[in-house]
Order: structure tokens, then sequence, then C-alpha cells
């Protein structure tokens, strides 16, 4: 059974990978409606019900639905996203939507993020319906729409119109939770809580000038990026939550490693030695506030520019 239900999950997962639902933040792309009649033709028949909600051309969110047989007990919702985010084909070392399956891998965009937990989820939904399971509260399976650019034709969309079709008192989606510690004794962990945002706006007013005469202008662009270069240069002290001893054992590292990762007044020190796209960006990430300066841009009735993070 278990063999039959991963073939399934690796087919379903090429496919989607294969339909190419890359959102790039215009309204006319992802095309998810190709996944979610993908989804949809997977799950039909099965004997529960499944909606289609499109509010855009192409942008469909399917929602399935196994009702449950107390309608007082709490209702857990499975999501997954079916948009994926747009590639850079000249980095890859295979075709990005070929879902090539090498060495028990699929390769593919999307076969982490998160098409991977999207196709399993609607083979485990498949497989407990065909099974007769009844749970005692609603179980909901959403394969949501444009989750890498914002939401306005996916979830924000379906939170502002269609709000009874997704409501659940909880919900199993992408990073629930990491993979830590050595083979022998592997962890995982499970997320309590995310970081919040803080958006802000700065905007930096200058003179109107001509470009061939910059000596001693005041320029917005240039104080602009001094702004951002001290916003990139500081250094915040790092603040220790109450899970985070807990969540540097289970990392499966030296005593040594462990002492440096505890001790606030060596723990700047010791990330600065780990590659920063590998542990010590997210390590970082548990232990500081970070700043992340996002978005430039120009415009208003005098030169400006206007600075995200």
């Amino acid at each position: 059974m278990h063999d039959s239900l991963t073939a399934e999950t690796i087919e379903l997962l090429q496919t989607m990978i294969r339909n190419q639902c890359v959102n790039d933040g215009t309204a006319a792309s992802g095309h998810e409606t190709r996944n979610a009649d993908v989804l949809r033709q997977f799950l039909g028949g099965a004997g529960f019900d499944v909606q289609q909600y499109e509010p855009t051309p192409g942008r469909a969110t399917l929602v399935a639905r196994i009702e449950g047989t107390d309608p007082h007990s709490r209702s857990l919702c499975l999501m997954g996203h079916t948009d994926v985010v747009p590639v850079n084909e000249a980095g890859w070392t295979r075709d990005p939507f070929g879902g090539e399956l090498v060495d028990g891998e699929v390769w593919g965009r999307g076969a982490v993020d998160m098409l991977n937990l999207t196709a399993s989820m609607a083979v485990a939904f498949r497989h407990l319906a065909r099974s007769g399971f009844r749970p005692n509260g609603d179980l909901v399976y959403v394969a949501v729409a444009d989750e890498e650019s914002g939401s306005a034709h996916g979830m924000q969309w379906m939170a502002d119109h269609e709000r009874d079709a997704i409501m659940a008192d909880y919900v199993l989606t992408e990073s629930g939770g990491l993979h830590s510690g050595p083979k022998e004794q592997p962890y995982i962990g499970i997320t309590v809580g995310e970081k919040g945002v803080a958006w802000r706006r700065l905007r930096v007013r200058g003179t109107p000038g001509h470009g061939s005469a910059p000596f001693k202008a005041d320029n917005a662009l240039m104080t602009a990026a001094a702004v951002i270069q001290r916003i990139g240069d500081y250094r915040p002290s790092p603040r220790f939550h109450e899970l985070w001893r807990t969540r540097v054992e289970s990392l499966g590292v030296d005593e040594q490693m462990q002492a440096a990762l505890l001790d606030p007044a060596r723990i700047d020190e010791f990330l600065d030695t780990l590659p920063l796209s590998g542990p010590g960006a997210q390590l970082h990430a548990c232990t500081h506030t970070t700043f992340s300066c996002n978005t430039i841009g120009a415009g208003g009735p005098a030169p400006a520019s206007t600075l995200r993070w």
C-alpha cells in the first residue's frame, strides 16, 4: 500500500511540476488552473465535495472536504499552494520543468516549495476518503493559487469572498517543522510560531538637477544608498527564545558548538564562520531581529527614492 501511495505522489508531483505554474507577480501569470484541474481530476469520484474558485482567469483555487460526523468537533485543513517562483534556467543542471526522477528524487521547480506537499496531501486525502474514513470534525484540503506573490488571486480572495469554504480550526501547511540531528538520531521539530513582520517605508527627497552636472548635487538616490548601507551594516543583539536551547540540542552538533550557540556573547562570532546561504542565515534569523531592504523606486512631485524593508 505504501509503495502504491508513493508512486501516486511521485506521478502527481511530476505532472504538477510540468504544468509550469510560474507566478511572477502579475495577474496574467501563475496559470494555477492547470494544477487545480489536475487535482480536481485526481480527487474526483472519491465521494467528497470538491469546489473550484477562479476569481481571475487562470488563477484557480481548489477546495475539497470530507464532512465530519460531529458538527461541534474541530476541523483540520491540509493546505498547499500550486504556484512556483520564476526560474533562471542557466542555474539548473536539469530541466526545471522536467519533473525527472533521479536516484529516488524528483527534480524540478516546486519539488520542494511546495508541490511535494501539495501532491502528497492530495494523495493522503483521497486515500482516507476511499478507505471510508470519517473524521469527527471536517477534514479540508485546499490547493491555493498565488501564494508566491501576495495572495490577491488566491488565499486573500478566498478569505474575503469564500471564507466559509476554507475556515478550519487547525491548518497543516509548508514549513511546519525542520528536520535536523544526526542520521542515527533524527529530529523533527514542530513550528509553534513565526517571526512577525513590520513593514516600513522611508522616503528620501533630493533636488532636481541635470545628470551632466552632478557635482555637489542633492541626489536622493545617493542618500538612499547611504541609508541602505547603514541598515545593512547594523548588527542587532541576539535574543534567545525559551525554546532556543531545545533547538540547539536537536542540531546534532558537538558540545563546543552548542556552547557557542547558547552564549549571547559568542553566537555572533560563531555565526560569522558559517556559510550565509546555509545554516548561518537560518540560525541568525532564529536569534535576531532582522532587517531587509527589499525594494527601491523613484516617484513623487520631486525626485525621491522610496525604500521598503
